[in-house]
């Protein structure tokens, strides 16, 4: 390096922290300050033999553009290049440089300033990239706000994540807050449109478990397939080499993971890591949202097939049409592959299949009973405690069933919710689901409402039942007590009449006989009333059909018309054009039977004449067939209206029509029965003693087609 004389001197040159330099167009250094070296990593002496083209500059081409630059005038301010360093290692340089010219003023050559800015370029790089991650994390999250459920997002988020982190398959698992096991949503890598969800997992061994536990982000960097992870079951992991899974949060709670896979070994590092976890919490409480989003949808569709289902469990009849409709309706929240339903023998300590659906439900059904003591259906009866198997096959309680393989192929996960009453345990609903779909906690809760449900229905029809046996034997027993006493009140009677009629009766005993003949007479009306009484008493809504008001009104006027012998009697109908129907039986003519009797019986003219009149009233939005039947008897005094459908209740103690005080209450019972009502008004207001007039009125309903 030669002497410059009016420079070397100069001790500003010396104390400047940056390098100054003067060399030739071709780069051979003519001088260089002590920073000059000193930043280079070069002493004083190894740098006077350096050529900045050659030993220093990274790239010629990057020189040579420099020098062209000068050239054309341009000035050189800042210029940065790449420069070797002692260490051989690089750094970046900022330099000015300006023509050096000899004392003529002729160019010899440049002088320059060179600054190193590694540190700085440094930091705009950093900032560079952090500029360029945070506009794709916020992009991310603009398409994730889009999204209308998990699947979307992951659609959406693909493209933008792939130019952070590299994948080549992208999952989301996600648990509930006390859930045992993690919904997988995985795109699809033969149809990336089209992401879905794959399947639940235990929540034991996942990778959100080892998030949740381990604090940080876990990175497989090689043979990730070898890893257990319980997702790596529902997704296809043969090709998977790298692995990559960082936690999702919300308001402070692990919620899943964000999972990324690569064929290639050694793909994913802690710094990607970072990249990906930023994704992660912008990601965490949109997904959050959507999830309780979807539970609440979840929960309303839930209550409305609730509500749907218990209207269909009100139109069933049988216990199998009750075993149809839950197992319809739950399959719309808790989707299954295979149902049965089991009842428990408490006193056998058996239990055995009533219904099924799925793959093979003959062989259920047609497969002995099992014990109590056995297989999960018996632990779940026992305990009265759901009971989730994730994996039948291998579970020791599990039992087989006749002509049923025990495959993986075939079901691997169940759910047995256990059917309660109120005396304990009725039995057992069983929900199976292919591999890889285990059910979760939802799953659960949905199923207790709708096990309730079956209980409640299956509780009732039980009942039910009970009760229509109760009835045909009280039918029985009240048919056998009637039939044998009124056999013994006519043999009594056929003996007391024979007595009667025999010649050789003195006449003060011929008329205590015909008393006694007369209350063997009144007690066979007595029992004949209290079987009728009792036949009313276990009626129920069943028993009922429509029935024409209009017939039996005629039928019963036409019957009594002659039913007199020493009156004449006659009717003034006053009925409806059209049919005027109810819902009742045949005992709605023993109602006005006994009205009308009445009415005949104690009117003490020889000429009876009764008013009959049916018409359609309607009252609160109700309508009633209103039946009014006047009679021109000796009337009802207010006082006895109201005891007057009282049993054993007759208006004269004394009186000569004989009677047992039952006619009027068996009025009442049938009323009440036919949900209708009865009451008795005088027939001219305020008078009497000038006759009754009688109402009944029962629900109108239309006439059936």
């Amino acid at each position: 390096m030669q002497e410059i004389p009016h420079i070397g001197t100069d001790l500003i040159f010396k104390e400047l922290l940056d390098g100054v330099f003067i060399c030739k167009k071709s780069g051979e250094l003519l001088y260089a300050n002590p920073a000059f070296s000193r930043n280079l990593g070069y002493s004083e002496e190894d740098m006077a033999s350096k050529d900045i083209c050659k030993d220093i500059v990274d790239r010629e081409l990057e020189w040579q553009a420099l020098i062209s630059l000068m050239e054309q005038g341009s000035p050189i301010m800042d210029y940065e290049i790449k420069v070797r360093k002692a260490d051989k290692t690089r750094a970046v340089a900022a330099i000015s440089a300006t023509t050096h010219r000899d004392s003529k003023g002729m160019p010899v050559g440049i002088a320059g300033v060179m600054r190193d800015i590694s540190t700085r370029k440094g930091v705009e790089n950093d900032l560079r990239e952090r500029a360029f991650k945070t506009d794709i994390v916020n992009r991310i999250a603009r398409s994730a706000g889009r999204s209308k459920d998990i699947p979307d997002v992951i659609r959406h988020l693909e493209e933008d994540l792939r130019k952070l982190v590299p994948f080549e398959q992208l999952s989301l698992g996600m648990t509930e807050e006390k859930g045992r096991h993690v919904e997988v949503v995985a795109s699809d890598p033969g149809n990336p449109s089209r992401p879905r969800p794959v399947g639940n997992v235990p929540f034991e061994g996942s990778l959100v478990e080892k998030l949740k536990y381990g604090k940080s982000a876990v990175v497989v960097d090689k043979d990730a397939a070898r890893r257990l992870f319980s997702e790596f079951t529902v997704v296809d992991n043969s090709k998977m080499s790298s692995v990559l899974a960082v936690p999702l949060k919300s308001r402070g709670r692990m919620i899943g993971s964000l999972n990324v896979a690569h064929s290639k070994q050694g793909e994913y590092s802690w710094e990607r890591a970072e990249a990906l976890q930023a994704v992660a919490d912008h990601l965490g409480g949109m997904i959050d949202n959507m999830v309780l989003l979807r539970s609440f949808e979840t929960k309303a569709k839930l209550h409305e097939i609730l509500m749907a289902s218990g209207i269909e469990l009100q139109k069933a009849i049988t216990t199998e049409q009750i075993y149809a409709a839950i197992a319809s309706a739950i399959k719309q929240v808790v989707p299954y592959k295979d149902l049965s339903f089991y009842l428990v023998n408490w006193p056998s300590r058996q239990i055995y299949a009533v219904y099924a659906v799925g793959s093979y439900t003959e062989e259920t059904l047609a497969a002995p009973a099992g014990w109590l003591d056995d297989g999960i259906v018996g632990h779940v009866v026992r305990t009265g405690r759901a009971e989730f198997v994730d994996d039948v096959d291998m579970d020791p309680r599990g039992v087989d069933i006749p002509n049923i393989p025990r495959s993986p192929s075939d079901h691997s996960s169940m759910l047995a919710i256990p059917l309660t009453g109120s005396d304990g345990v009725l039995g057992v609903l069983e929900l199976y689901r292919e591999p890889g779909k285990v059910f979760s906690m939802s799953d659960l809760e949905a199923g207790l409402l709708f096990a309730q449900q079956a209980s409640v229905a299956l509780a009732n029809a039980q009942l039910v039942s009970r009760l229509h046996e109760a009835k045909e034997e009280i039918e029985m027993l009240n048919d056998l007590m009637f039939h044998d006493i009124n056999n013994y009140n006519f043999a009594t009677q056929n003996y007391v009449e024979s007595v009667v009629t025999a010649k050789s009766v003195p006449k003060e005993s011929e008329v205590q006989l015909k008393k006694a003949l007369n209350l063997i007479k009144q007690n066979s009306q007595l029992i004949d009333n209290v079987k009728k009484l009792t036949r009313i008493g276990i009626m129920t809504q069943e028993d009922f059909e429509p029935v024409n008001l209009k017939d039996v009104l005629v039928k019963v006027t036409s019957g009594m018309a002659h039913a007199s012998p020493s009156k004449t009697v006659s009717f003034d109908l006053k009925l409806p054009e059209n049919d005027a129907f109810v819902m009742a039986n045949v005992l709605i003519e023993e109602l006005f039977v006994n009205i009308v009797s009445n009415a005949v019986k104690y009117d003490p003219h020889n000429d009876v004449e009764v008013d009959v009149g049916c018409t359609r009233t309607l009252e609160d939005g109700e309508t009633w067939w209103r039946v009014m039947i006047a009679d021109r008897g000796q009337g009802i005094p207010d006082d006895k209206k109201e005891l007057l459908f009282q049993k054993y209740v007759r208006l004269k103690s004394e009186s000569v029509v004989s009677g047992t005080g039952l006619g009027l209450s068996i009025v009442r019972a049938l009323a009440d029965k036919f949900n209708g009502r009865v009451w008795v008004e005088d027939r001219v207001p305020g008078k009497s003693e000038l006759g009754a007039s009688f109402f009944v009125e029962i629900p109108a309903m239309k006439q059936p087609k």
